[in-house]
């Protein structure tokens, strides 16, 4: 016992001044950077929250969702309409986007979650284009096809600065705490469902339940996230609930790693990197990401993280046998 805990305090210590440093440069970042690169971060961190949210489904419970994006979009919609339409305060517009975006994850996970993984894929889907039709058809709300734009938020967050600052702090707290639900006890538990869901049903989870879980907990922070783009963009679009928004953060967890945490951060990075990059350049630039984007994946079938964890342990292993 002492020696694994010793060994675990070795790896976590690292991590944990590593993480510390990464978010005393991100504090730091707006006093050396134009106001463009804390856009753009600002940008990153939103992107990176979402598809950490996709991966509690993918990556830690095997459920591979189409539908993702629904929640992005719900959580987005609820604050713009609460902000623009019913003029409420900002705290109480933020605070019940993740709400409502909870409470369509009860809905529609219920539904979804006792099928198989083909047909939940698939059911997803159906209930992400439904809520499509639903912000369209409600367009004296949701502004339908045009959107809602000059979304009102607070004095402090209306700059980009004050902004960052915002979605920088309320993605730091939700990343901790999905670190700390896939290091507990339930995340363990969504690893051996993912890893063999008939052996856990024979030893007694109950399985369905779990998945709700996780698909309750992706669907809230998905909904932080599209209300934090919406605080940023200042404005909400109905191509939030689309197929786009919904592939990339699928994008990000098979190219970073789908069975690691870290792995969609480093995905989203460099997704909304090369998508910048080839946007500026070239108006071919979603037709150069996905090749690039599937090169990468035949490259690393785990991953990049992955390949990299990978790569270390065999490195761990010969060391040990030599």
């Amino acid at each position: 016992m002492a020696s694994l805990r010793q060994h675990l305090e070795r790896v976590a210590c690292p991590r944990v001044f590593l993480g510390v440093g990464v978010l005393l440069v991100l504090c730091l970042l707006p006093f050396f950077v134009s106001l463009f690169y804390v856009y753009f971060f600002s940008e990153v961190i939103i992107w990176v929250l979402f598809a950490l949210s996709f991966n509690l489904m993918l990556g830690h419970s095997g459920m591979l969702s189409f539908g993702h994006a629904a929640f992005f979009g719900v959580g987005a919609y609820t604050y713009a309409v609460l902000a623009k339409k019913a003029l409420l305060p900002f705290g109480v517009a933020f605070s019940a986007a993740p709400v409502i975006g909870l409470l369509a994850s009860i809905i529609i996970g219920y539904l979804c979650v006792r099928h198989t993984r083909l047909y939940f894929s698939f059911l997803t889907f159906a209930f992400s284009q439904m809520i499509f039709v639903i912000i369209y058809r409600l367009s004296n709300l949701t502004g339908g096809d045009d959107g809602l734009i000059s979304v009102p938020v607070a004095k402090w967050a209306a700059s980009t600065t004050g902004a960052y600052y915002f979605i920088l702090g309320i993605s730091a707290l939700c990343l901790l705490v999905l670190l700390t639900i896939t290091n507990s006890p339930f995340g363990a538990t969504l690893h051996a469902i993912r890893d063999n869901p008939e052996k856990a049903i024979f030893s007694g989870l109950k399985v369905t339940r779990f998945r709700l879980g996780s698909f309750m907990i992706a669907g809230f922070f998905a909904a932080v996230a599209g209300a934090l783009y919406v605080i940023l963009t200042k404005a909400a679009f109905i191509e939030f609930v689309g197929m786009e928004f919904g592939i990339l953060p699928l994008f990000a967890c098979l190219l970073g790693g789908m069975h690691t945490f870290y792995g969609p951060v480093i995905g989203a990075t460099f997704i909304i990197a090369l998508d910048k990059l080839l946007g500026a350049y070239t108006q071919y630039w979603s037709a150069i990401m996905g090749i690039a984007v599937i090169l990468i994946v035949i490259a690393f079938p785990k991953g990049i993280l992955g390949f990299l964890k990978q790569n270390r342990m065999k490195g761990l292993n010969s060391m040990s046998t030599g």
